[in-house]
């Protein structure tokens, strides 16, 4: 049963007259800072009821004390001179408000701090409730929220998260890569304990071309002496799940292809998930007759195979067409014919060949021949020795009827001449 309005108010009533009557921070736990930036730590504090008056009439100064309650100060309001932290008070004391602003913070500071509450009414205070400041020499990195699969033409949306250690000097945040067509919204929050956080919402359209593409979140903190400090940027992968695409149907050979013979039809295309079925198809006078499926087909060639052939990729639900690729095929008989003028050429190429190796062999023969008996004619005209008749007739008379013609060829270096030269001779007288 529930309780009653007025019971459930003075609860409240009640519950806010204890925490009044009572001191206390209210700090974060836990903070992160830069080594050389700012850090701004949140502070409010609760007073008793009975104090308020004297907080808000006096003049009060804020200390801050680090690794115990009792520690000396290592900043206080009132005496800048020995601080060991430089920094300000940035919140309304008189409101309860102890936000207090630390500048160029060292990095080896790191530890947990208290605040001390000082007025000159003689309102003193050292509150429990301290916060512990971790100060790197590198800030953390940014947290990158991550999106599961998404189909193509989703809107895809980002988020990028970073602390704001202080809010004179924030943080910048890059998204890459930097895409016109993308949007980008930053803005800072602020949780209950005080701690600020700025966020940045990218938001973009998936495509085919963003899968398995990374996007990063980058955060650049700058510095309280110039500079900035950057920490390694958060990534995040898409997963993008499309459609086939850029299907192509191929042919291993060139055309035309001899009837009979063997060809080979490849069909390619990118999806994700990968494609699951590839079917081919013939197309005959608008009409489509399927041939086969596979990524790859292979037909022993008809004269019904020729016209053109398309591949369809499919992928889940979607799928895609292929441009037609052509195939020619030839008969046989018909190569036969069409390779009769080449063969008859061959032939009548060869019988000239053969026609002219055989008259100029028959001419070198005819022409070796000739010149032979022309040498043998010119040495026999070279061996006669003409002679006088006269000389050779008397000498013959002088040797008297008895003379044999055996007995003086050696007078002669032609005996053939002699032989003749005898038959002429006129018959003896007796």
């Amino acid at each position: 049963m529930a309780a009653p309005l007025p019971v459930v108010a003075l609860l409240i009533a009640l519950m806010q007259g204890v925490l009044c009557e009572t001191w206390k921070a209210t700090l974060p736990k836990r903070m992160e800072g830069v080594a050389g930036s700012c850090l701004e730590v949140p502070c409010r504090f609760d007073v008793p009821q009975k104090e308020e008056a004297n907080i808000v009439n006096s003049s009060c100064a804020g200390i801050w004390k680090k690794g115990r309650v009792d520690a000396p100060p290592v900043f206080s309001e009132g005496h800048p001179h020995a601080n060991t932290m430089q920094g300000e008070i940035v919140g309304d004391l008189a409101k309860k408000n102890c936000s207090t602003t630390f500048h160029r913070f060292p990095k080896n500071q790191s530890d947990i701090f208290f605040f001390r509450l000082s007025c000159l009414n003689h309102v003193k205070y050292n509150f429990h409730e301290g916060v512990m400041i971790d100060v790197r020499a590198e800030p953390p990195p940014p947290q990158l929220t991550s999106v599961g699969q998404v189909t193509e033409g989703d809107q895809v949306r980002l988020q990028c998260f970073a602390p704001v250690p202080c809010s004179t000097l924030p943080p910048s945040i890059t998204w890459l890569p930097r895409d016109p067509s993308w949007q980008e919204q930053t803005q800072t929050q602020q949780s209950l304990d005080g701690l600020r956080t700025m966020t940045s919402t990218l938001t973009f359209a998936a495509s085919a071309e963003h899968h398995d593409h990374s996007v990063s979140c980058s955060v650049s903190y700058p510095l309280t002496g110039g500079g900035s400090s950057r920490p390694p940027p958060a990534t995040h992968t898409l997963n993008v799940l499309y459609g086939p695409r850029g299907t192509e149907a191929t042919l291993s050979t060139s055309v035309p292809v001899p009837e009979g013979s063997n060809v080979t039809f490849t069909c390619r295309s990118d999806a994700n998930p990968p494609v699951s079925l590839y079917t081919w198809y013939r197309v005959d006078g608008g009409e489509l007759t399927g041939t086969g499926e596979g990524r790859t087909l292979v037909l022993k060639v008809t004269q019904k195979d020729s016209g053109a052939h398309v591949c369809e990729a499919r992928a889940q639900n979607l799928s895609q067409w292929s441009a037609p690729v052509t195939l020619e095929v030839s008969t046989t008989s018909g190569s036969r014919l069409e390779a009769a003028p080449y063969a008859l050429c061959g032939v009548l190429l060869v019988v000239c060949v053969v026609t002219v190796v055989v008259g100029v062999y028959k001419y070198q023969s005819i022409s070796g021949r000739l010149k032979r008996i022309e040498l043998q004619v010119e040495r026999t005209y070279t061996d006669l020795r003409p002679r006088s008749v006269t000389s050779e007739y008397e000498q013959l008379q002088s040797h008297g009827p008895t003379a044999t013609p055996s007995d003086e060829v050696h007078n002669y270096e032609n005996p053939i001449a002699l032989r003749a030269m005898y038959k002429n001779l006129p018959p003896k007288s007796t």
